[in-house]
């Protein structure tokens, strides 16, 4: 009998677990692409997370020369409603909080016209999004 050997796993012992915060994130978008057909392409996540399990030096670098920024928000809307450019959406878990860097981005992307704004559950992201759209 010949046996297949599996491969080392990349992030060591432990595969990495989704954080609640990452539950939420796909739970949102989902919602969003079945509720609200007309923000399918034009909402989506930027990908700038850094502390990432293979994530190492060279790894930030190369990112951060790709056009990688700090604190951008989960979630970019690229539908103009009223007074707002696009929306912007930070999910935030229970108590958790902005760091300096996504304090920063808000107050950048607001001086610009952009709605920006934290969501802590998925109940919260449809009322926000059918507010926004005016759905």
């Amino acid at each position: 009998m010949t046996y297949i050997e599996t491969p080392p796993n990349p992030y060591g012992k432990k595969k990495p677990r989704q954080s609640p915060e990452m539950k939420l994130q796909a739970a949102c978008f989902v919602r969003a692409w079945n509720d609200f057909p007309e923000t399918r392409k034009l909402l989506f996540h930027v990908a700038n997370e850094i502390d990432r399990p293979d994530a190492n030096a060279i790894i930030g670098s190369i990112r951060k020369s790709e056009g990688i920024v700090r604190g951008v928000s989960d979630f970019i809307l690229l539908i103009p409603r009223g007074r707002w450019h696009g929306l912007m959406i930070e999910l935030k878990w229970e108590d958790g909080r902005q760091s300096p860097y996504q304090k920063e981005w808000q107050a950048l992307v607001e001086a610009q016209g952009y709605r920006y704004e934290i969501i802590r559950s998925e109940e919260d992201f449809v009322a926000l999004l059918a507010e926004y759209l005016k759905k």
